[in-house]
């Protein structure tokens, strides 16, 4: 009987161990508190749940701490480039469907364009609101609402990343083509040079770089621009070797509307339709 006992023990003590031992030789997991996201050996089918994003109260407005680590995620996720990941948010069940579908959806797309306005190709994000149909917890008690309210990143699949756009410009008979290079934020831009002659690469009158001569040899300067915006440049010397580099935000248009119940609730491209209860999530 003893024997017994302890062979009862032992199988109870191994069957509460197993899913730890599973864990932790998992090598897709979600990020612990104070550890940023790591995608290292995830596959398309992995979900991980993201404790550190977080909105204000019956709100899709990211909180501070939130977005620092989104900028985590944000360089996970760019140096990752052919991952493909579905930002994905659920609420608990107190309110109406309709209205956590909506706050979901909503939270779902202020993270997924909190990334695309840091860089990350948006090809990379879908965003997808649950509201309360995929539960992980009882919503009868607080802490069962609270491990419900969440948003979980889910890897969908792989890009076919587009050929790179060019990023050169070649000076050649004192011409500088193309005369206008459209690029993404954070883009290197190399000028190289085959003249016979030095030019000095001047921004609207700062001086940027002499590009020193070496007959045909092609030698170069580059610039990284990290803001948007439009760039003048000319050779100080021979003015026409000259052009504009005309460099784009990630996201083109970043449209936001006020909830016309909950103020201060940040969207973005939403059609609030949102009833005028006063939940708490």
């Amino acid at each position: 009987m003893k024997n017994t006992r302890v062979g009862i023990v032992l199988t109870w003590a191994m069957l509460v161990m197993s899913p730890l031992v599973v864990a932790e030789g998992s090598t897709c997991q979600s990020p612990a508190p104070g550890m940023p996201l790591n995608l290292d050996g995830c596959k398309a089918g992995d979900s991980l749940i993201l404790r550190q994003v977080n909105f204000d109260t019956d709100s899709a407005q990211l909180t501070a701490s939130s977005m620092s680590f989104l900028d985590q995620v944000a360089k996970e996720l760019k140096k990752n480039p052919t991952i493909k990941v579905a930002v994905e948010g659920h609420t608990d069940s107190i309110g109406s469907a309709d209205y956590n579908v909506n706050l979901s959806q909503n939270r779902a797309n202020s993270v997924r364009f909190y990334l695309t306005s840091t860089g990350v190709n948006p090809a990379q994000l879908v965003a997808k609101g649950y509201g309360f149909t995929q539960p992980m917890a009882d919503n009868a008690t607080g802490d069962g609402r609270a491990l419900n309210r969440r948003v979980e990143l889910e890897l969908v699949g792989t890009l076919v990343l587009a050929p790179a756009k060019p990023t050169k410009v070649y000076i050649s008979t004192f011409h500088a083509k193309p005369d206008q290079l459209v690029v993404p934020v954070g883009t290197e831009v190399t000028w190289v040079n085959y003249d016979e002659i030095s030019h000095d690469v001047s921004f609207e009158g700062a001086m940027g770089s002499r590009i020193w001569t070496s007959p045909w040899l092609g030698n170069t300067y580059s610039l990284k621009f990290d803001q948007p915006g439009t760039y003048n440049y000319r050779c100080s010397v021979h003015k026409d070797v000259n052009g504009t580099v005309v460099v784009k935000p990630s996201v083109d248009e970043y449209v936001t509307t006020e909830s016309p119940v909950y103020g201060g609730q940040t969207m973005s491209s939403y059609k609030a339709n949102q009833t005028s209860e006063p939940y708490g999530h």
